[in-house]
């Protein structure tokens, strides 16, 4: 369990504070191409480690991510024109360029004035149709990362993302929790071993052990623990069957199914974002229909999202999941045989997460061997808010994101699992560790 401090420092993530600033070291996305897709698009406002923002693109398409506020007298760009070169304030016209340069103040005569100051303004890129940005320092912003997908073209690639009424820790932490998938999820995986043309079969065929061994390594970019699970569905006598997740800080997963990428960005400290990139280099995961039919699996189709208030429009809606609506739960499917009750995968998560309230006390966990990845999150995200902290440089900034990948396999029980991900630099492993026997040991 952490301390009360502890988890605080985890959890808070606005400017100013350790986690908050350790986040602003990299690059993030905080929305989706698809979000802004032309320079005729209504300027996108959002919250992202707790600073307001707008997003926009100029006549050229060039994106710019600028404080959703003018520097004037504070009206929100979001209901800015955009115009030509820039996006322009509807109170007295300030015009400003995608880097924050004045471009004009026309109720100023003086011609110099706009010189003075700029909007501020952060670097932008676009990428695996997803928009990023560096809300950090800028001498002492990164090289942009290459993630694997990022050469998949839009006909390959499958972006979605949901919103959550929870921290961001209790999302990233479900992520990295393999145990829960044969419990909370058991629908869903039987499921998706009936499913043709569609690639969840790499996860259903863990259905058969519901208590996996853990066992959990440190990394130069965060740290990559293995699900191990032995039983009679595993094919071959002494044969382990393994699903390798690795964490890259401050919010990347590379998961399992080895065509699967999800990002949890703090919105502010009780709200959070949960991107996902499926890309496949010969199924086109971005055409229809498979591309509807994948979301519509996992809960991510439009009418599942917005039914269970995680997108923007319905987010803040009176009627969104609370205690009181026991978060949208069916307890009549439940009656039918079903075992949560919820949609599928991305409304059973999003119950459990913001169940324990918008900020989880896990001062009051009890922790079992099972739960050493999740273990491992919390000591990677506070050391990277305390090396910040100490005016040192968060692991991960510089990581090689194409050496960084999920994978699923079975090997010999004799055999070390780690041959399935040889691009991984380990800094630190722990010893194997049983159900029921106790905590694990460092190993040099």
């Amino acid at each position: 369990m952490l301390s009360h401090e502890q988890n605080e420092m985890m959890c808070r993530v606005g400017p100013g504070t350790p986690m908050g600033e350790a986040f602003r070291r990299y690059w993030i996305p905080i929305c989706q191409t698809s979000d802004i897709p032309t320079p005729d698009s209504p300027p996108f406002p959002l919250e992202i480690l707790g600073q307001k923002l707008v997003v926009w693109r100029n006549a050229d398409g060039q994106l710019g991510v600028l404080d959703q506020f003018c520097p004037h007298r504070r009206s929100s760009l979001a209901i800015g024109r955009c115009e030509g070169d820039g996006i322009r304030c509807l109170y007295h016209g300030w015009k400003f360029a995608p880097d924050g340069t004045v471009l004009e103040t026309p109720n100023v005569n003086d011609p110099d004035f706009k010189n003075r100051f700029k909007a501020e303004a952060f670097p932008v890129r676009e990428a695996g149709g997803l928009v990023w940005s560096y809300l950090g320092p800028k001498l002492l912003q990164p090289e942009f990362p290459h993630f694997p997908w990022f050469d998949a073209d839009d006909d390959h690639r499958n972006n979605a993302y949901a919103l959550n009424h929870c921290n961001y820790v209790q999302a990233l932490e479900a992520l990295v929790d393999s145990s829960h998938l044969n419990i909370l999820h058991a629908d869903g995986l039987v499921a998706s071993g009936q499913l043709e043309n569609l690639n969840f079969s790499a996860a259903a065929e863990m259905t058969f052990d519901a208590a996996p061994t853990i066992e959990v390594d440190d990394t130069d970019f965060g740290f990559h623990y293995a699900a191990l699970r032995r039983g009679e569905n595993v094919s071959g006598k002494g044969e382990v069957h393994v699903r390798v997740t690795a964490f890259s800080l401050p919010c990347f997963i590379a998961n399992p199914n080895e065509d699967l990428f999800m990002c949890v960005v703090p919105i502010n400290d009780e709200q959070c974002i949960h991107f996902h990139v499926w890309w496949h280099a010969e199924r086109e995961m971005g055409k229809d229909p498979l591309k509807s039919n994948m979301l519509k699996h996992v809960g991510l189709d439009p009418e599942a999202l917005a039914n269970y208030n995680m997108t923007y429009e319905t987010f803040n809606d009176d009627d969104r999941p609370s205690l009181r609506n026991r978060y949208k739960q069916d307890r009549s499917r439940i009656q039918a045989g079903s075992f949560s009750g919820f949609h599928s995968f991305t409304q059973e998560d999003s119950a459990v997460n913001i169940s324990p309230g918008a900020i989880k006390d896990r001062s009051k966990e009890i922790l079992a061997p099972v739960d050493m990845a999740v273990s491992r999150l919390y000591r990677s995200l506070i050391s990277a808010a305390q090396a910040v902290e100490n005016d040192q440089e968060p692991q991960g900034v510089h990581a090689d994101q194409t050496k960084i990948i999920g994978r699923n396999g079975t090997v010999p029980e004799d055999e070390d699992w780690r041959q399935l991900v040889p691009s991984h630099t380990i800094t630190r492993r722990y010893r194997s560790v049983k159900l029921g026997r106790g905590t694990p040991e460092q190993v040099h």
